[in-house]
C-alpha cells in the first residue's frame, strides 16, 4: 500500500497546477512580460523546432515575437501528471491552442509540455519547459507527429 500524500505534497501539487494555469493565462491575455512571474530567473523554454530560450529576457522576447502574428489565441491545458521531489518536481501536460492570425488564417495546435520545476523564495517556477507539437493545423495545412520521448 502506498503512503498517503502529506498535506505539504497536496499544497505543492496545487501550487504547481496553478503555475501551469498561470502560464496559460499569460498566453491567453497575450501578456508576455508576465512570464517573469512563472519562470525562474534562469529558466528555459524550449519549443521544438523554434529554439531554446533561457532567462526572463529571452523567454519574454520569444513569446512577444510569437504573439505579434496572432489577433487572438486560446491556450487550453488538458490533463497532466506531476512527480514531486522536495524543492524540485517534474510534470507532463497536454495542451491545445487555437486562434486566428492577423492575416485571418485559423490555427490549431496540440501537443505536450515536459516540465521541470524549482521551488524559489517566491514559490514554484518553471526551471525548464519543453513543448513538443503533436498536431498542427494552419489554414488547410495539417501536420501530425507521434508522442515524443521525455528527453
Amino acid at each position: 500500500m502506498e503512503d498517503a500524500p502529506s498535506l505539504l505534497d497536496v499544497a505543492d501539487e496545487l501550487a504547481l497546477r496553478d503555475l501551469v494555469a498561470a502560464f496559460a493565462d499569460v498566453v491567453n491575455r497575450m501578456a508576455p512580460e508576465d512570464l517573469r512571474n512563472v519562470f525562474a530567473p534562469d529558466g528555459e523554454w524550449v519549443v521544438t523546432g523554434w529554439g531554446e530560450h533561457r532567462g526572463h529576457d529571452e523567454v519574454v522576447a520569444f513569446l512577444a515575437g510569437l504573439l505579434e502574428r496572432w489577433s487572438v489565441i486560446f491556450h487550453a491545458v488538458h490533463s497532466g501528471r506531476l512527480e514531486l521531489a522536495r524543492d524540485r518536481a517534474r510534470g507532463r501536460w497536454y495542451i491545445s491552442e487555437f486562434g486566428q492570425l492577423r492575416d485571418g488564417t485559423e490555427v490549431r495546435f496540440a501537443g505536450v509540455y515536459h516540465d521541470d520545476y524549482v521551488r524559489t523564495r517566491d514559490g514554484w517556477r518553471f526551471a525548464r519547459r519543453r513543448y513538443d507539437g503533436m498536431f498542427a493545423r494552419t489554414g488547410d495545412d495539417v501536420r501530425v507527429t507521434p508522442f515524443p520521448g521525455d528527453a
